[in-house]
């Protein structure tokens, strides 16, 4: 069996950056790194070498035929660049939220719901950060005893807003005194907590 053709989508960034350090421990070899065209020219580590980064763009990720393309960029950018690399033969699987609760697009957690990657028809939806975990507890659960009410608290990571806010952070932590939200809030709920909720039902099969 030939050796998969990889292309890592958002190299540069804090999830694109251990994505490539995974796959070079893995022994993957025939990997390119793609980001936005700031970025493109630099390079990036991979494993005991470097890959340049290229140019995110349609074209390129259709031009060459990939096996499997690995994006880890904003949401727009996923609508701009998943839908064609799909119907171009690329398996790809993507880490934004656009494509997750959509009809006929499995998201997918391994170790709760992996056959479904099976039944993909080239776009596979990544979790949020948070439903990743609390799927893994709650599958015995619902199997064993059902559910019917979650109360769910959830204490997460700045890394999970990239690679930018992870700078901020460390220029802000040696600030004194509250560092006050930069958001308003006028609803009843967050977009993450919306997020993990209807994630969770999707990736239990609840209704």
């Amino acid at each position: 069996m030939s050796e998969p053709r990889i292309g890592v989508v958002g190299a540069t960034g804090a999830v694109g950056t251990v994505t490539l350090e995974l796959l070079a421990e893995r022994g993957y070899r025939n990997v390119r790194a793609f980001a936005s065209a700031r970025s493109a020219g630099n390079e990036v580590a991979f494993g005991k070498r470097t890959l340049r980064v290229e140019e995110a763009t349609p074209a390129a990720l259709t031009r060459d035929a990939f096996d499997l393309c690995l994006f880890s960029v904003g949401a727009s950018t996923s609508r701009e660049l998943v839908p064609g690399a799909a119907r171009a033969g690329v398996v790809c699987i993507d880490k934004s939220s656009v494509f997750r609760l959509e009809e006929g697009i499995p998201l997918v957690v391994p170790e709760v719901n992996g056959e479904r990657a099976l039944e993909h028809d080239g776009i596979l939806a990544n979790p949020n950060c948070c439903a990743v975990p609390l799927t893994c507890a709650l599958k015995p659960l619902a199997d064993g005893a059902g559910l019917r009410r979650l109360r769910v608290a959830t204490y997460q990571s700045v890394s999970g807003a990239g690679a930018r806010a992870l700078e901020r952070l460390r220029l802000q932590a040696p600030g004194e005194g509250d560092l006050a939200m930069d958001w308003s809030f006028d609803g009843e709920e967050f977009e993450e907590e919306t997020k993990l909720r209807e994630e969770t039902r999707k990736i239990l099969e609840l209704p």
